[in-house]
């Protein structure tokens, strides 16, 4: 699995920073999911020299120590022999050291921190900066255990990540197969999966989880799901899944991203994390360009409206709405989201709600209204299907058909004469669509289609 490491550069109150992020993993540890990332915690300890700027008290690892948390420290320092870092971090209790390539002292400082990993059993490793080319370190890289790849210039958190950093990640996966690739700047949800594609180890993340305590658990839950789906073998046929979502120049779907992750293993994901996280977790995937991501969202909303929320998913759907936009997120959501959730309300109250979605302009929030008529098709809710079918029965556009199809299939299958006496109306008024035609029909005999005709 990844490393999470956590810098606590930012963090105002460490003690309850860490009793957080401690709930939250023992939480994670003792429930159904799987592959959780490894959380760490990142010294960034710097003397106003190399950076400008002081950088995290190197004592707190002392304090760090007690909670039980592996730690790793970043030496943004000029001098960290004759200043005592290394020493100072190793007296602490810190068996993970790192120092940068470009300090002017670099062969001591490298050399002194070798002889200290014999002495202590240490990890060492190596910063680069980001315009500091990996081939500098071909006669140092049998001695280190880990790169560790600056994707921001070093001495400030909340900078933006350079994305040649990840090019860098990917060339040192090539060339040096066995050192620990470690990645620090910038990290965020929208740029985490970047380094893990790339081959990065351990991703150092700082403001974007220790700015925000009331939401935390949301965010590390939103990392460890990213690692999750982007560690997924890539199994699905890409070119068939482009062609069926359109994700294709002048498709409808242009502009989305495959993984080519297999529907089952998302599927088994969202049971695994449903439960456990929240609406506002789900947000972050359903809006990303990502479809797979997509995918995540919907099945654990799936999952989630087995629970007393009925409300808050809807809403959730409301707000999120035009992010549910190709045909197997609706047909994957909608029966059940919108209709199971509201198969005890009255008609009149579904009509009211769907006919905002079929009245839509847009074509997915048409069919959204549409498919979530299946429920009260499989119930015989006819009068309720019919009304609402009304605004949509002869739309032209070949995915609304289908959905009427489908819809007035499963009513059929309840309730055979009335829906075939209401097919025969509507051909007797205007010539049936024949998409529809085709699904609506699948499962009357023969007589009963030539009655159609």
């Amino acid at each position: 699995m990844t490393n999470l490491s956590i810098s606590i550069l930012n963090v105002d109150n460490l003690s309850e920073f860490l009793e957080n992020v401690k709930a939250i993993q023992k939480e994670l540890s003792k429930s159904k999911v799987e592959n959780i990332l490894d959380i760490s915690i990142h010294f960034d300890v710097m003397d106003n020299k190399f950076v400008p700027n002081k950088g995290v008290d190197i004592e707190k690892i002392k304090l760090v120590k007690e909670y039980g948390f592996y730690i790793d420290t970043h030496l943004m320092v000029e001098k960290p022999v004759e200043d005592k870092y290394i020493d100072r971090a190793i007296e602490y209790g810190c068996k993970d050291i790192t120092i940068h390539y470009e300090i002017d002292n670099f062969d001591s400082a490298f050399n002194y921190l070798l002889k200290k990993k014999k002495e202590n059993n240490l990890k060492i490793g190596v910063s680069l900066k980001p315009n500091t080319d990996i081939k500098v370190l071909e006669k140092y890289i049998k001695n280190i255990d880990k790169i560790l790849v600056m994707s921001v210039e070093p001495g400030f958190g909340g900078q933006k990540y350079i994305e040649s950093a990840t090019t860098k990640i990917q060339e040192i996966k090539e060339k040096y197969k066995n050192v620990l690739i470690q990645v620090d700047g910038g990290i965020n949800d929208n740029i985490f999966n970047l380094p893990i594609r790339a081959g990065a180890n351990s991703l150092v993340v700082g403001s974007f989880l220790t700015k925000s305590k009331e939401n935390l658990k949301d965010k590390i839950a939103i990392l460890n799901i990213i690692e999750n789906i982007e560690k997924m073998p890539k199994e699905a046929n890409l070119d068939f899944e482009a062609r069926t979502l359109q994700v294709v120049d002048g498709g409808y779907a242009k502009g989305d991203i495959l993984l080519g992750i297999k529907i089952p293993r998302l599927r088994k994901l969202a049971k695994m994390w449903y439960n456990i996280i929240s609406l506002d977790t789900l947000s972050f995937f359903i809006s990303s360009d990502i479809h797979d991501y997509r995918r995540f969202a919907i099945f654990s909303l799936v999952n989630m409206a087995n629970s007393d929320n009925k409300n808050e998913i809807k809403n959730f759907i409301d707000e999120n709405i035009n992010h549910i936009n190709n045909w197997d997120l609706v047909d994957s959501c909608a029966p059940i989201c919108i209709g199971k959730l509201n198969l005890n309300e009255s008609d009149k109250k579904v009509y009211n709600m769907l006919r905002k979605y079929t009245k839509s302009a847009n074509i997915w929030i048409k069919r959204i209204g549409i498919v979530s008529l299946l429920y009260f098709a499989k119930s015989n809710r006819k009068e309720l299907v019919m009304k609402v079918l009304e605004d949509v029965f002869y739309d032209e556009y070949h995915l609304i058909q289908k959905a009427n199809g489908w819809v007035l299939r499963e009513l059929y299958k309840a309730n055979p004469k009335d829906t075939l006496k209401y097919l025969i109306e509507k051909n007797n008024y205007k010539k049936l669509p024949n998409i529809l035609k085709s699904y609506a029909t699948e499962k009357m005999c023969i007589e009963e289609k030539n009655m159609l005709k």
